[in-house]
């Protein structure tokens, strides 16, 4: 009985103290007040033409353009921003290795795929010069708080030639039908 009698003893007198005493100030006493924030990175591109995020190019008929020429095409431009101290990486691809192909489709044959080349202007590193996305093309920017743009052009080759054979007729080097590929600009902060 008298285990039990004195942990109640203890018990009562613990709950008679307050678990965090806190030292009460006087006037005078220096004060103390503790700001915080959050900022989230925001590392994005916005096309500066269409809607924002999808740019329709249309190369209209390569059938008349002659296969020694390109038919050439403004992209608009592209704004970059980045409030990521660490910056950004910026990678442009292409669904069908840089090749308007019929109907979309992947295909290595040269009758079904027109190939096309992509520049990208712009200061700060972001410009390069024309080049076909066989592979994908990947940089890494700085930080952009205000933002930086950069041109975009696309340059089709035509698909009108003489007939080999030495007919004098203009033919086509590839089927008829509608080409396109679909071009990616992804970013992604560092």
């Amino acid at each position: 009985m008298k285990k039990i009698l004195s942990v109640a003893a203890v018990l009562a007198g613990l709950s008679a103290t307050p678990a965090f005493a806190q030292a009460v100030p006087t006037f005078g006493d220096n004060l103390t007040v503790n700001l915080a924030a959050d900022v989230a990175a925001r590392c994005d591109a916005r096309l500066n033409g269409g809607d924002g995020t999808v740019l329709n190019i249309d190369f209209d008929t390569l059938s008349s353009t002659d296969t020694a020429a390109q038919v050439t095409r403004a992209g608009g431009s592209v704004t970059y921003i980045c409030n990521d101290p660490d910056g950004f990486t910026r990678t442009i691809t292409s669904a069908n290795g840089g090749f308007l192909t019929l109907n979309g489709a992947a295909t290595t044959a040269n009758n079904r795929r027109i190939r096309y080349t992509v520049q990208h202007g712009g200061g700060s590193g972001l410009g390069f010069a024309e080049t076909q996305l066989t592979a994908p093309v990947a940089a890494n920017f700085g930080a952009m708080l205000s933002g930086q743009t950069g041109g975009l052009t696309f340059r089709a080759n035509g698909v009108s030639q003489l007939d080999p054979s030495g007919s004098g007729t203009q033919v086509t080097t590839v089927f008829a039908g509608d080409y396109s590929d679909v071009v990616t600009i992804a970013i992604a902060a560092r």
